[in-house]
């Protein structure tokens, strides 16, 4: 048995903690629960075959994580009797017109092949988005992908958490100098890391994400995913009628996790755009401080001081996180790993 000390108690944190605790390994989390940790204010979308990211080593990495999803999460249910949120209705794909939609489906497409858990892949006509998603506008053309889901940040770290302890390892709230720490370090401070190391180097960006209800009694658990003109999307949030769009992009060096009235406006006049016919009650706005590193590629590798560093897993870290905890579990073992994780272990 090795000693592990986890510092940073989000996705990738927890992930790494459950895998390595589920190998039998000494596990310690530190976790400070920091306002912002970017997993509470993500939309958990896992849906990469529809990027058009050309960073082959980023979608060899996510595609790893959409493929795992389905066994992750079923593992994990079973093993803490608790439900993550995870869902599998698909995604609509909304395009500015039919030329658009055509090129997408064809690149879409092609990676089914690679992908078969991407499930089919379909044109949609904009009756057909309206009978999908009744609410929704269908001013827009679409492709469907059948294997796109959605994933509750909050309701996934609660469970990790809890398959920790189950699996005997330690979970403190409490602040910790990584440099002091007993056994392997394995530093996962996302945004906050350049607290205790330089390198690689983390930026941050905040990210906003409104939370609405529609005046209807729509069935928001029930619908797909909405992936929007541009950045935007829609996700459903819970039972009845509660949904959240997204988001803003705002670099910054700052850690305020106030919302911005000017981005809550921005939202709202958003999600008016997309649920044109129904009024729209806003809830509240979730804040969240993604870390990026170099090229949004995540960090994954030993930095100068011989901690074990992940990082950088920037809007696609709820993706990426449980497979990221898998390789690096195997990794940290002595195993053989899926992925080479030496494409991530680069700096400047």
């Amino acid at each position: 048995m090795k000693e592990f000390t986890i510092v940073g108690g989000g996705i990738a944190g927890a992930s790494i903690a459950y895998h390595l605790a589920k190998k039998g390994q000494h596990v310690t989390v530190y976790d400070r629960f920091d306002q912002g940790q970017a997993t509470f204010a993500s939309a958990g979308i896992i849906c990469p075959w529809t990027s058009q990211r050309r960073n082959k080593k980023w979608y060899r990495l996510v595609q790893e994580g959409a493929r795992y999803y389905p066994a992750f999460i079923k593992d994990l249910e079973q093993t803490t009797n608790q439900p993550t949120g995870y869902k599998q209705n698909g995604a609509i794909c909304l395009f500015k017109d039919d030329r658009i939609q055509q090129l997408a489906y064809e690149r879409i497409s092609a990676k089914q092949e690679a992908s078969p858990e991407m499930g089919s892949v379909t044109k949609m006509a904009k009756k057909d988005v309206k009978a999908l998603h009744p609410y929704l506008t269908d001013y827009y053309p679409a492709v469907f992908v059948e294997g796109g889901g959605q994933i509750d940040g909050e309701s996934l770290l609660t469970s990790l958490k809890k398959g920790v302890l189950a699996h005997g390892g330690n979970w403190l709230v409490e602040d910790v100098d990584p440099r002091e720490c007993q056994g392997t370090v394995i530093y996962t401070a996302g945004a906050w890391a350049g607290e205790f190391h330089d390198q690689p180097t983390i930026r941050h960006q905040r990210a906003e994400l409104l939370h609405f209800q529609l005046d209807e009694d729509a069935d928001a658990m029930g619908t797909p995913v909405v992936m929007g003109l541009g950045p935007m999307y829609i996700v459903g949030t819970g039972a009845g009628n509660s949904f959240a769009i997204g988001t803003t992009h705002e670099k910054t060096e700052e850690f305020s996790v106030a919302p911005s009235a000017e981005n809550k406006a921005y939202l709202h006049h958003e999600a008016e755009r997309y649920f044109p016919d129904v009024n729209i009650d806003d809830h509240k706005v979730s804040v969240g401080l993604r870390p990026f590193t170099r090229d949004s590629l995540p960090f994954i590798g030993y930095n100068d001081d011989n901690i074990f560093v992940v990082n950088g897993l920037g809007s696609t870290g709820l993706t990426a996180g449980p497979v990221i905890g898998r390789e690096v579990a195997a990794f940290l073992s002595g195993e053989e790993t899926t992925l080479n994780l030496a494409d991530y272990g680069y700096y400047e």
